[in-house]
């Protein structure tokens, strides 16, 4: 039964949710409102100042282009403000509210720190004003704050999360959500402007630009950025596609020259596709199984719990998002700090084939295979002892799937300041690793030619080679001094 209308015009504040199907903010408000338009707030400014990088907002910028395509076939307009930070959002949202008319706005929950400030004060202008606001958790399978262990306290270590995660999940199907109902179009046409003024130069349009300050976003329009198809529809096609292999996943995921990973990321990141959506089909082709059946399809629900569980984990420790470490120990660890040597490594010049290789791909396609990023991110932290926040910000400075949660995450968890520490065990051998999951040199010589010549056995640690540089540091005396380093925090 369809829920009563009890608003007359509604607002759909748009984030990292760029998407039509199972939208929790655009779906209910389309639910309980009569006419419906949505809003779409850049802050190039706040988003240079999270080191979010211009593929990562070009392809944010190209998901939102499509959506307002398929927003039109709903007779939803798509409205577009830019603004330089965050801080501007509460006052400039309630302006939009204002000239618009409208008695509701509905927005899915955003959760790095600075993202609930801004909320929290939309909320309160708003509310000021009488404008109804509703916020929907939208972004994980279960609320953050929801997931709590005997004794009410958030969890710390992954594997009790996951396990009450599922059984709290298993109480009810997890379903995505049809797309927002289709809008009358008033006699006589829309009652929405096509453009407002809005003060201070700043205009309300329902013409996405082409450009922002501080990045270069030509490619947003073509919808292809970095050889990554965006928006909606291409998140569809490539989770039906992944569906077909998912069975192998477990089997085949850690090896880079392998297309073995779902490439999902960003349209995760984005929004172009739900954690739901991505849920729901994994359990589809395992019985509703979340664990055991295929090991394949576990595995992967058990690396969408991951991306849970930084999330979570945000809301819980709000110094996650200041910069600070989860064990608040490893702060006495004395990090290198060698703006030369980070700069090779960046590169991809620190004379270890695979972490050269894993660092060109990162700087040619804006993503890096998962395997690859715990390695570079080892290698960087434990071999070379630098400040793992320097990784961090490089990463999300060049990632098009940049998820601050799971970036952070991964990156703490790597250099043993996060949670499920445990120093030896992380630090990498990357040359071991190169010999597991790169056995003939396949990813290698896709990214470092120089190479190509070596047999399968000199490329993975290889001899003087013209063009190609030595090996940065000892790999196997740095090893020892992380595991000294963090035995000494104890």
């Amino acid at each position: 039964m369809r829920r009563k209308l009890s608003l007359e015009r509604g607002l759909v504040w748009l984030r990292s949710d760029l998407r039509m199907h199972d939208n929790s903010a655009l779906y209910h408000a389309s639910q309980c409102c009569q006419q419906l338009a949505a809003v779409f707030i850049a802050c190039p400014a706040s988003w240079k100042n999270h080191d979010e990088g211009n593929t990562l907002v070009t392809f944010r910028m190209a998901c939102l282009h499509e959506l307002q395509t398929r927003l039109q076939t709903r007779n939803i307009p798509l409205y577009f403000l830019h603004i330089s930070t965050f801080s501007q959002v509460p006052k400039a949202l309630q302006h939009v509210a204002l000239r618009l008319k409208i008695d509701g706005v509905f927005a899915n929950a955003e959760y790095p720190i600075n993202e609930q400030r801004r909320d929290t004060a939309v909320r309160d202008i708003l509310c000021e004003r009488g404008i109804q606001v509703e916020y929907y958790s939208d972004r994980t399978l279960l609320s953050p704050g929801s997931v709590r262990t005997g004794n009410g306290e958030p969890y710390k270590v992954f594997t009790p999360f996951k396990r009450t995660l599922i059984q709290l999940c298993a109480e009810s199907a997890v379903n995505p959500l049809p797309v927002p109902r289709k809008m009358p179009v008033p006699e006589g046409g829309s009652h929405w402007p096509k453009w407002l003024e809005m003060g201070g130069g700043a205009r309300l349009t329902q013409k996405i630009p082409g450009q922002l300050p501080n990045y270069s976003i030509d490619s947003a329009v073509t919808g292809v950025v970095r050889g990554w198809r965006a928006g909606e529809k291409a998140a569809q096609k490539r989770l039906k596609v992944f569906s077909e292999r998912i069975t192998k996943y477990q089997a085949e995921r850690d090896f880079p020259a392998f297309d073995s990973t779902s490439r999902l990321s960003p349209y995760l990141n984005s929004g172009a596709i739900s954690i739901r959506q991505c849920t729901h089909m994994a359990l589809s082709l395992n019985d509703g199984c979340w664990q055991g059946g295929s090991e394949g399809i576990a595995c992967w629900i058990s690396e969408l719990i991951w991306r849970e569980f930084y999330t979570h984990l945000l809301v819980d420790f709000p110094r996650l998002s200041m910069g600070q470490p989860f064990k608040v120990e490893t702060e006495g660890v004395p990090w290198v700090y060698n703006q030369d040597l980070f700069n090779r490594w960046s590169r991809g010049e620190t004379g270890v084939p695979i972490v050269d290789a894993a660092m060109c791909q990162l700087n040619e396609s804006a993503w890096m295979h998962n395997r690859l990023r715990m390695i570079v991110a080892s290698f960087l932290s434990k071999n070379m002892l630098i400040d793992w926040r320097w990784g961090e910000r490089y990463f999300m400075q060049h990632l098009i799937d940049g998820d601050f949660a799971s970036n952070n995450g991964g990156w703490q968890w790597t250099a043993s300041t996060g949670t499920d520490a445990a120093p030896y065990f992380r630090v990498f051998n990357p040359y071991s690793q190169s010999q597991r999951f790169d056995p003939d040199g396949t990813f290698i010589r896709r990214y470092i030619p120089e190479l190509a010549l070596l047999n399968d056995r000199e490329i993975h640690n290889p001899p003087p080679v013209p063009g190609y540089p030595q090996v940065i540091c000892d790999v196997g005396a740095g090893r020892k001094r992380a595991i000294a380093v963090f035995a000494g925090l104890k």
